[in-house]
């Protein structure tokens, strides 16, 4: 009997919260700035570490989260994590107070930990957001040293309420002194879930080659919990903890050792941080690193970090420079286990 009546209350609060959306006159609200500020109008979303306002007074105002005092609206909107109509009570300090559902209880959750809020509506009308990147960099020497470096790289990310998309592609050539070119390629596919506040399920897969680790093809996939610490236009912090499958086949040395093993398989556990950061002048620092250790051999164990600056030129054409450091502790014969390489190329946003 509770829970039929527990389920009857987050429908009823559903209908009252759609019923509102529904209703111009209930769509009022003000918006109060730190500067001392008040702004009549309607809450619009919240999107890219912003909150959209259309004001009465001055059209659709797009105002830094961090400028927000206070938030007062009777438009119920979409949270991720949360699948019944939430509406927001107003703020304490950076904290974003609200109800969601039947459920009396108030929710307090930093503003800064959600990337994306939409009108209820909006999210039933299938409201969704879309993100891509284009990356290119290469090193060209002539004179005493010969190299003849380039990669490709492009990723891109679909959202839509609850679930978050993300694919990319990368091909690379590094030559030195005219010699054959050894080539890496690789595709990855993640999605995530988020199944409450700033908390999501992720899963992904991974296929590739990489000659310079002496790997002939690859091939990964994975599942884990990642929790969004918070995620906005000028600042995001990420962390994901989970367990992984891995395949891999070893391209043969000339003279393979005895012990030499065309192929290998093991399951791994694996934990991973991604950060970004924009500092004054416009420019973005961002560092990503996942540490991958095998349950079989605790020796076998891979990191893979890259950190980077990145600045505007004109437009969405941005100038990169980025270091990767990866280490394969048990690497495959003639090769070293760290490899570090700086990149310096070009990046369009859109």
């Amino acid at each position: 009997m509770r829970q039929l009546i527990g389920a009857l209350r987050v429908l009823a609060g559903g209908v009252v919260a759609v019923a509102l959306a529904s209703t111009p006159g209930a769509l009022a609200g003000t918006l109060d700035l730190r500067n001392g500020d008040r702004v009549e109008g309607r809450f619009v979303r919240v999107e890219d570490g912003k909150i959209v306002w259309a004001s009465r007074h001055f059209g659709r105002l797009s105002i830094p989260q961090e400028q927000v005092s206070n938030i007062e609206t009777t438009t119920p909107m979409k949270i991720d994590g949360v699948s019944t109509p939430c509406l927001i009570e107003g703020m304490e300090d950076e904290f974003l107070i609200y109800i969601c559902g039947g459920d009396p209880t108030q929710r307090r959750v930093p503003l800064a930990s959600f990337s994306n809020i939409i009108p209820y509506e909006s999210f039933i009308a299938g409201d969704y957001s879309y993100h891509g990147r284009l990356n290119i960099s290469g090193n060209y020497a002539r004179g005493n040293e010969i190299r003849d470096d380039w990669r490709l790289f492009t990723s891109t990310e679909y959202r839509r309420a609850d679930w978050r998309h993300n694919a990319s592609l990368e091909y690379a050539s590094y030559s030195r002194n005219h010699g054959s070119p050894e080539k890496k390629w690789g595709g990855r596919y993640r999605i995530d879930w988020f199944f409450r506040e700033r908390w999501f399920w992720f899963n992904d897969t991974t296929l590739g080659r990489d000659e310079q680790r002496s790997i002939s093809h690859y091939y990964t996939a994975g599942s884990g919990t990642g929790l969004q610490v918070w995620e906005n236009q000028r600042t995001a912090l990420a962390f994901t903890a989970g367990l992984m499958y891995l395949y891999e086949a070893y391209l043969a040395p000339e003279s393979p050792d005895s012990d030499f093993s065309s192929s290998d398989e093991r399951a791994a556990w694996r934990v991973g941080m991604d950060f970004r950061y924009r500092l004054p002048l416009g420019v973005n620092m961002y560092h990503r690193n996942e540490l991958v250790r095998s349950f079989q051999e605790t020796e076998d164990w891979q990191l893979t970090s890259t950190t980077g600056l990145s600045t505007t030129l004109i437009g969405q054409l941005r100038s990169e420079l980025s270091l990767d450091y990866n280490v394969d502790n048990t690497p495959q014969q003639g090769r070293k286990r760290e490899d570090v390489r700086m990149r310096i190329g070009l990046s369009y946003d859109w």
